[in-house]
């Protein structure tokens, strides 16, 4: 096998990253986009000593899956993977994939079927458009896959309608004077409130006084428009210190019934409909009760703490980014909420401390990054012994490792819940719980 022959081939099964598995003389080789059960001929791309990588050139045979992308640069763009794909079958590569992964490390654990939307498009309530200027032209989308070429478009079917409004909006007034030293520009809307934020983040300030009047007079909704200055040389997006343009540094939302006042920096889930289904599965799956006293790690600003406080004694919730802290403790303030404590701390040093001085705990929630848990966070979680472990998860593989290592420490996970937090992507949120064996 070479580069850039050409092969019939038959898929026989997909990858968790929508790339289809074909096999060419034993060898296997991975095809994006390629369904199971699709016959097509393919391009190889690249050949390394036991796999290669191909290229689908003309599709033979299709599946009874495959559906028309809704978005005109699906095949370009590298923000969705599965548009292709049947909204009903997405679901089921998500459960059986997730299903394959967990049995294949950890016996005995249930996987539920996953729980989706009604209408799987326009959900996310965030979006990071990242800006360059070639040839005198100002290029605004979405990242290439693998690339930092950015492919153009004026419409985006998973973000929200009103980030869709503000997006095109800035595309036809943006100068290439504001545009100058522009790296990304973020937005937020709240789903339930309606208010709407905007960060400008560049290497320098420029002045967007004339786009600034333009947008406060076509969107009464918004309500923040800040500047972020980012010298960073790496792919961090924000940086440290901000210039409020106009209203405020946070908008204010809505979850579970309760008043969440969001600053830019701090994280909040970027589904706002299945965000309230996962925190319904997670207080289910607790089974709390008013003699509890529950630990929120990595708790953002409060939204999971809040949720649970109604049903428990206290809950105490740890957050290393100091704004996202503040926002939690105003938060609770806002809705009259006095059983929740937040504290700016790493979670591994509250965690020790917290089993030095051996409080009793009985539900700890945590929602960590996508890297998950370190070892050493597991290790002083179950020194604090908690009777269970609500663990929600943004990233299978850790959560599948770090399952593991709990094991080790004398905790088994029950079920996993998964709910589809990232339509028509391969993402996949999970609620696991754990319990002391």
């Amino acid at each position: 096998m070479r580069k850039n022959e050409e092969f019939v081939v038959t898929c026989i099964d997909e990858t968790n990253q929508a790339a289809g598995i074909a096999k060419i003389d034993d060898m296997v080789v991975f095809v994006p986009g390629l369904l199971k059960g699709e016959k097509a001929n393919i391009k190889i791309l690249k050949v390394q000593k036991s796999y290669a990588f191909g290229k689908i050139m003309q599709r033979l045979e299709s599946s009874k899956d495959r559906i028309e992308p809704a978005c005109k640069v699906f095949n370009k763009c590298g923000g969705c993977q599965y548009q292709h794909i049947d909204y009903q079958a997405q679901l089921r590569r998500k459960h059986d994939q997730l299903e394959k992964r967990i049995l294949r490390k950890l016996k005995g654990i249930e996987v539920r079927e996953v729980f989706g939307m009604e209408y799987p498009f326009y959900y996310r309530n965030k979006a990071q458009f990242p800006v360059q200027i070639r040839d005198e032209k100002i290029l605004m989308g979405f990242y290439r896959l693998h690339s930092n070429d950015i492919v153009s478009c004026d419409h985006c079917m998973i973000q929200s309608k009103k980030i869709n409004d503000l997006y095109k909006f800035i595309q036809e007034h943006i100068t290439l004077e504001m545009a100058q030293g522009l790296r990304h520009i973020l937005m937020r809307h709240a789903y339930k409130t309606n208010e709407c934020q905007i960060v400008f983040i560049g290497s320098k300030r420029n002045n967007f006084d004339d786009l600034i009047s333009k947008l406060i007079h076509r969107f009464p909704d918004l309500k923040s428009i800040v500047f972020n200055l980012n010298t960073r040389k790496d792919n961090v997006i924000l940086g440290e210190t901000y210039e409020v343009l106009f209203g405020r540094d946070y908008i204010y939302e809505s979850c579970l019934s309760n008043k969440v006042k969001l600053h830019f920096k701090s994280f909040y889930q970027v589904n706002p409909v299945q965000m309230e289904v996962l925190y319904e599965q997670a207080i289910k799956a607790a089974k709390l009760n008013k003699d509890m006293r529950c630990i929120e790690l990595y708790s953002g600003v409060g939204t999971i703490g809040m949720a649970i406080s109604k049903y428990v004694k206290e809950v105490i919730g740890v957050e290393i980014v100091e704004e996202a802290v503040k926002n939690a403790k105003e938060n609770c303030q806002i809705n009259q909420i006095e059983n929740c404590h937040y504290i700016c701390q790493d979670a591994t040093k509250f965690a020790k401390e917290c089993a030095h001085t051996k409080m009793k705990i009985d539900v700890v929630f945590v929602d960590p990054p996508r890297k998950g848990m370190t070892s050493q966070g597991i290790e002083d979680i179950s020194t604090i012994q908690p009777e269970k472990i609500v663990y929600v998860s943004c990233n299978p593989e850790t959560l599948i490792r770090d399952l593991i290592l709990f094991k080790e420490q004398g905790y088994s996970c029950k079920f996993i819940q998964p709910v589809d937090m990232f339509c028509q992507t391969v993402g996949l949120e999970c609620v696991a719980l754990i319990e002391k064996e």
